[in-house]
């Protein structure tokens, strides 16, 4: 005689190694440094000037893609000074982005970094940084990184290729309603 079967949690595992830690930010209005010339920096102001942030790019010969960077972002601000960062550029700063060419100059940005207590990343030079920008599936308010901890920068994005496909872009706005909704949703809901 078969045995009925009913739907049962499975447990979590426990805690297993985790090759980084997926943290997010909330940066809006905050300040963030991003220094370089190229498409790297350009790339990350925007990002960090789509999560709100106060964005501020020191770069002595800017590239027309970080010209444009301050007119195509949909939040926060970003200011291009046009010239090479200082020490002091770290004051009040919570996160910082350097894209350099040079290893020397990617080791300077990272232990001025360091120096003043900002995390910083250095685009392309994991070993000099604390933290990684994984690939990103933005349903804004719900975001999801992935990362491999830079062991396969593709498969991340593969990945996200895939979790786009599957997540239709009104997820966006059932995110935005639970949000809203979050006290009603919680007890109406209690476990999802």
């Amino acid at each position: 005689m078969p045995m009925p079967r009913s739907p049962a949690e499975t447990p979590p595992a426990g805690l297993a190694p985790l090759a980084v830690l997926p943290v997010f930010l909330a940066l809006d209005g905050k300040r963030a440094i991003v220094a370089g010339d190229g498409p790297g920096a350009a790339w990350k102001a925007r990002l960090l000037a789509a999560c709100g942030a106060r964005v501020e790019v020191f770069a002595t010969d800017p590239s027309p893609d970080l010209l444009a960077a301050p007119t195509e972002i949909p939040a926060g601000v970003i200011t291009l000074w046009s010239r090479a960062w200082r020490a002091e550029d770290f004051d009040e700063a919570v996160i910082a982005v350097g894209a350099f060419d040079e290893a020397a100059a990617a080791a300077r940005f990272a232990a001025a970094a360091r120096h003043a207590g900002v995390p910083a990343n250095l685009v392309d030079r994991p070993d000099l940084g604390v933290f990684q920008f994984g690939a990103i599936v933005n349903r804004s308010p719900l975001v999801i990184g992935i990362a491999t901890g830079g062991a396969a920068p593709a498969l991340s994005q593969a990945v996200r290729s895939r979790l786009e496909g599957m997540l239709p872009a009104g997820l966006a706005r059932w995110a935005a309603a639970a949000r809203d909704w979050r006290g009603r949703v919680g007890r109406t809901i209690a476990d999802f």
